[in-house]
């Protein structure tokens, strides 16, 4: 390659590296744990939150129950089948005040005698929080559907994308050699690149992915927009079944099992778990079938979906069915498949975990590349060189946001399992809990070196993993799942271990960093 390309495409990969790389490190850092988003909300719970589990053959009983005592119940509601996750209740439904805005959450059930038990509650859904952190790199601003934060992370992956194809431009002419070199021993910066190098190779295919699909979940509605302005102009773009003239009462609402084997009829391995009924009472009731399909491309990270009318169980909207959606369905259930990791069970999880972390690492080391390559050295008998402002800021920026995304996170946990019983506001405390987290580290940042703030920050990071750690083994007893809370402590253990790792080792290099270092 000639030399002028070469230092073209470096130029490209490192600008929309840098500008992205911060936001990107936030997202994937909640995003590696929202790969466990349904075990995180029930380690959240304690039995105070949770009603009696029933059986199978009671669900019609109870769903018909709710609708008569709780009318409000009829506009959305989810129902929870027994090996459905989080199993807190069987039945959850949400009540918006129209004045204010504001919601509460209700959920039901039977007692031992077969009577309605109901009562309002106060979920946290911290594995949900998350995954908005994870959606909108915790901007603020718009609704769920519509944040802000979603459409700027929709720009950030496009200069994602453009930054992986220039840094593989960059690193083909000498892959071979540098394919797994970590070279400790020449200068500080050869190892970050090779590090950063390593890192970026080896989950390529993963990086791939999540930045096309990023873009394309975040701008959906503008493509589908397009689309059905410039191809389908007057015609629908979804053909929906007419409704069906009948009486939509409640006892006209279809059974479990005549659901169950309406859509087994479709898809043999289908297990329902949960049903999200909409609109009830009206023409265009519907009801979203989740189900788990092991194996198959779905649509979400853990079921397959079918959406049908709750009274007729008619063929509905099938195209998030992998057996029978058709090529263009085939292709949007990809796009959600392989960004959540719903093709291959716990494995890719837990695989989707790792690859998810040492991606946040890749956005690391690049900032610390970018900032080890502009230090000006210091000249031989002259005063050390004044490093530019621009590359102060960015060693401060990287070392606050990346400890704040830790220390607000696991701030927004703590307060999850410790408010999350009776508090009407928990939601509103993981909240504040996340940006005090997140700001107090990037101020600490400007006030002390850098280095001082990256240690003090993952010490501290340490101590609030150890507090995670006690609280869930005080908790345990009142728990909902003694499994998830000894998978939360060991994951905890072994996190609180590389940080503490981590800030020895800076600890002992802080003596030899260069005087003229941005770091000291």
């Amino acid at each position: 390659m000639k030399l002028q390309n070469y230092k073209s495409y470096q130029q490209v990969h490192i600008w929309t590296g840098i500008i992205s790389g911060l936001l990107l490190f936030i997202c994937f850092v909640a995003g590696a744990l929202t790969m466990f988003k349904a075990p995180l909300n029930i380690w959240a719970m304690h039995e105070k939150n949770a009603l009696p589990a029933i059986e199978l053959n009671q669900y019609d009983s109870l769903i018909k129950t709710v609708l008569q005592t709780h009318p409000d119940a009829s506009k959305e509601m989810t129902v929870y089948l027994p090996s459905a996750q989080p199993n807190h209740a069987p039945v959850t439904w949400t009540i918006e005040d129209e004045a204010t805005h504001t919601h509460t959450f209700w959920h039901a059930s039977l007692d031992s005698s077969g009577e309605l038990v109901s009562e309002q509650t106060h979920i946290s859904a911290i594995g949900d929080f998350l995954d908005h952190i994870h959606r909108t790199a915790g901007i603020p601003g718009g609704d769920d559907h519509d944040a802000l934060g979603i459409f700027v992370m929709g720009f950030v992956s496009i200069l994602y994308f453009v930054a992986i194809v220039s840094g593989l431009v960059i690193f083909l002419p000498t892959w071979f050699k540098d394919l797994f070199s970590l070279r400790k021993k020449k200068n500080g910066k050869r190892f970050w690149v090779d590090f950063h190098n390593i890192l970026g190779i080896t989950a390529l295919p993963f990086h791939i992915i999540i930045a096309i699909t990023t873009v394309v979940f975040a701008y959906h509605d503008i493509l589908y927009g397009s689309m059905q302005q410039w191809v389908y102009k007057d015609s629908p773009m979804f053909n929906r079944p007419a409704p069906t003239e009948m009486n939509r009462g409640v006892d006209n609402l279809i059974s479990i099992a005549q659901l169950t084997k309406e859509i087994t009829d479709i898809e043999p391995e289908f297990e329902i778990a949960e049903l999200r009924f909409a609109g009830l009472g009206t023409p265009r009731a519907r009801v979203l079938v989740g189900g788990e399909l092991v194996g198959e491309i779905i649509r979400g990270p853990d079921y397959a979906f079918w959406v049908t009318d709750p009274y007729t169980a008619s063929s509905g909207y099938t195209a998030m069915l992998p057996s029978i959606s058709g090529v263009p369905g085939k292709v949007v259930n990809s796009f959600f498949t392989l960004h959540f990791g719903g093709f291959g069970g716990s494995f890719i999880h837990w695989v989707y975990f790792a690859m998810g972390l040492s991606g946040a690492l890749l956005f690391l080391t690049g900032n610390v590349v970018w900032v080890e390559s502009r230090r000006k050295k210091q000249i031989q008998n002259k005063a050390p060189a004044e490093q530019k402002r621009s590359v102060r800021i960015m060693a401060r920026l990287t070392v606050g946001v990346c400890a704040g995304t830790v220390v607000g996170i696991v701030l927004s946990l703590l307060a999850a399992k410790v408010f999350s019983i009776d508090n009407p506001n928990i939601r509103t405390y993981q909240l504040i809990a996340y940006y005090i987290g997140f700001f107090t580290p990037v101020l600490y940042s400007f006030i002390v070196t850098p280095i001082k703030a990256a240690i003090d920050s993952l010490y501290l990071s340490s101590l609030l993993l150890l507090a995670t750690i006690g609280i869930t083994l005080y908790f345990s007893s009142s728990s909902l799942s003694a499994s998830i809370d000894i998978g939360v402590c060991l994951v905890s253990a072994t996190i609180l271990l590389a940080l503490l790792t981590t800030a020895r080792h800076l600890q002992k290099r802080r003596s030899a960093i260069p005087i003229d270092s941005v770091w000291a």
